[in-house]
């Protein structure tokens, strides 16, 4: 029982963050001309990414609210374009590896376990990132997650929004993304900002910083699930997310090649007292947690090996 209860922290403790990424088209780097970035889609293919999730605080459980402690997950994920069309495609996101500690110690956890929580899921894609149809793919968790939601790692893998329009050094915009379904989505603007081409591994990368801040007020029921009608809520839930990263777009492959992401979470939660009477300080659940993310894209299996694979 007690590691299904950490367990289902793991997949929920996730309070993350943060986001940013688009676009399709082959842009110019070369010096004296402003680069533009598209995604590139094409038919059935395939990207994988190294992610790095290190939380460390009041990890947010359902039943054990601001349980403590440090928690590392190591996950493999896939994207895969299923559908192209002439101004989106389809893509699904899948979770294929899986390892975590807590406190230091390996984690008991399975992939089938992980996957319950963080689910095989599709959205569309346009070549400038916009992302629609996500699906919440039957998570265990119903609360929606900033930045990073594990029930639409699309999210994670295409996280930014991109202008239509050259990018100068030090041109920023802003978007706004929404994470979650329906009323209960949460929606963080983001100011992003274009920092110039950078050199990794003899790549030329386009350098894009992002931040965002967003106050948070979340009316819940007795079990932590959200409500829609606050005359239904016995209690709130208060505080700010925010956070900041550094996102590197390969614009020859028009893939995200790498991320980091550093966010923190501060909330209270407090019954609401219908009768008027005062709070009590020890009726207040509060929370603090960081958070650091970092995901890199795997290099292509050569074409040989994937075949030598299909054959053993």
């Amino acid at each position: 029982m007690k590691t299904r209860a950490v367990s289902s922290m793991i997949l929920f403790s996730w309070f993350l963050i943060a986001a940013g990424v688009a676009q399709e088209a082959t842009p110019s780097t070369s010096s004296g001309t402003a680069p533009t970035f598209q995604y590139k889609f094409r038919p059935d293919q395939q990207e994988r990414y190294q992610v790095v999730v290190e939380l460390n605080g009041n990890l947010p459980i359902p039943g054990a609210a601001g349980a403590a402690g440090q928690l590392k997950l190591i996950l493999g994920i896939s994207m895969k374009v299923t559908k192209v069309e002439e101004q989106q495609a389809t893509v699904q996101t899948a979770l294929e590896e899986f390892n975590a500690e807590f406190n230091g110690s390996p984690f008991p956890a399975s992939l089938d376990m992980a996957k319950s929580v963080i689910p095989d899921s599709t959205a569309t894609v346009t070549p400038r990132g916009k992302l629609g149809g996500l699906q919440g793919g039957g998570g265990l968790m119903g609360a929606p997650l900033p930045g990073f939601d594990p029930r639409n790692l699309a999210t994670l893998l295409f996280p930014l929004e991109l202008p239509d329009v050259p990018l100068t050094n030090g041109a920023t915009w802003q978007f706004t993304r929404a994470f979650g379904e329906g009323a209960n989505a949460l929606r963080v603007p983001i100011t992003a900002r274009f920092e110039g081409v950078e050199e990794v591994d003899g790549v030329k990368l386009l350098k894009i910083s992002e931040t965002f801040s967003l106050p948070i007020e979340l009316y819940q029921d007795a079990f932590y699930q959200p409500v829609s009608d606050k005359e239904q809520a016995t209690h709130v839930m208060r505080g700010e997310m925010k956070g900041n990263g550094v996102i590197y777009l390969d614009p020859e492959a028009g893939v995200l090649q790498k991320l980091t992401l550093n966010a923190s979470l501060s909330q209270t939660r407090e019954p609401i007292k219908k009768d008027g009477s005062e709070v009590k300080e020890y009726e207040r659940e509060s929370t603090q947690l960081t958070l650091a993310l970092n995901a890199a894209r795997k290099a292509s299996a050569p074409p040989s090996a994937a075949t030598e694979n299909k054959g053993n």
